[in-house]
Order: structure tokens, then C-alpha cells, then sequence
């Protein structure tokens, strides 16, 4: 649900940004294994269609291709340590980002990305802003408070799933400001 919802926003405030790529992997992840219904019915509501997504398992090759790793939870980073320990100095949670976003932008200013040069640069900001954590530099999420983590719906009802959609939306909200500034003007979402 976090990579469509991420898509969305993209596509909706960021538009610009089309080099950006979004990809879902979970550290429990079954290879190929399709959504759950009620992860379809939740993000249709969204006008999202998970109807084609596959899951796809956290590894090595993922962490080491990616520039940021958003994770949904604390026990999260602990598997990427695992993984790859080096990876945990582009891994922090979706929440914990949003949390700090404010801070983010009070240091980086105002000002929207405009092309992948910024993107990168901003993005290395950023990371070094949550190197400042409460947790030390080894973990960028507040690994004591468990306002870091996103609940994992599965099994749960289609209240609950519509629940982390919107919690994963509005951390979403927060964690692109952070990563790319405002929206851009002009972008579908700036409508709102």
C-alpha cells in the first residue's frame, strides 16, 4: 500500500520528478505472492489498483541499489542490519521521517527540487539531519518509541487497512516535504 500511495502523491504533487523509482519490498515478503483482498478494497478507495501488484522479498541487491530506505517499522532496521549493515545509513522509518520533517525543512528551506541533481543533494541532507537521532547515528528512527512504526494490517479488517492506508498517506505527506520540499506549483495535489 506504501508504494502506491507513494506513486500517487509522486504523480500528484511531484510530477516533475519522474526519475524518482519506487519499489516495495518486505522483510517477510513471500516472492510473487499477490496483495490481500482487503488491500485491494482499501486502496480502491484511494482510485488505486493493486490488482497487479507481486510482492517482492527484501534483500541485498534491493538495499544496495536503493538511495533511501523507507521502512515501516523499528523491527525493520534491525532486518536491514542483518542484511546489510551498511544500509542502515539510508534507512529510517516512514513516521520517523514525517516526524521530523518540520525540522527538515526549517534547515533545508522551502525551496522544491527541480531535477535529480537536487533530489540527490537534498536527499544526502536530509539523511544527515536524521543521523542526529535520538538513537545515535547507527539508527535514523527513534528506536525507543513505537511512534515510528506503521502497523501491519494483515488479517485485519477493512477498517484497520483503511486505518494504515490513511496513516501511511499522511506520514507520506510529511516525508516527501521533507525529501523534495512543497509541492510543486502547478502539481495536481498544490490544488488542494
Amino acid at each position: 500500500m506504501a508504494e502506491a500511495l507513494f506513486l500517487r502523491r509522486l504523480e500528484m504533487d511531484y510530477p516533475h520528478l519522474g526519475f524518482v523509482r519506487v519499489a516495495s519490498a518486505g522483510t517477510s515478503a513471500v516472492e510473487g505472492n499477490p496483495p490481500t483482498a482487503t488491500a485491494v478494497q482499501a486502496l480502491d478507495l484511494w482510485g488505486l489498483d493493486l490488482q497487479g501488484h507481486r510482492a517482492s522479498a527484501l534483500n541485498g541487491r534491493i538495499l544496495g541499489e536503493a538511495d533511501l530506505v523507507l521502512a515501516m517499522a523499528r523491527e525493520h532496521l534491525l532486518s536491514v542490519e542483518r542484511m546489510d549493515p551498511k544500509a542502515l545509513a539510508k534507512t529510517t522509518t516512514l513516521r520517523y521521517l514525517a516526524h521530523r520533517q518540520g525540522e527538515i525543512m526549517l534547515r533545508l528551506g522551502e525551496d522544491t527540487v527541480g531535477d535529480e541533481k537536487e533530489a540527490e543533494e537534498r536527499l544526502e541532507k536530509v539523511l544527515e539531519i536524521l543521523r542526529r537521532s535520538p538513537s545515535g547515528p547507527h539508527y535514523l528512527a527513534d528506536m525507543q518509541s513505537s511512534s515510528s512504526d506503521i502497523i501491519d494490517p494483515i488479517g485485519s479488517s477493512l477498517q484497520v487497512y483503511i486505518g494504515v492506508a490513511e496513516d501511511l498517506d499522511m506520514a507520506l505527506e510529511k516525508a516527501m516535504r521533507a525529501l523534495f520540499g512543497p509541492p510543486a506549483p502547478g502539481g495536481k495535489g498544490a490544488l488542494r
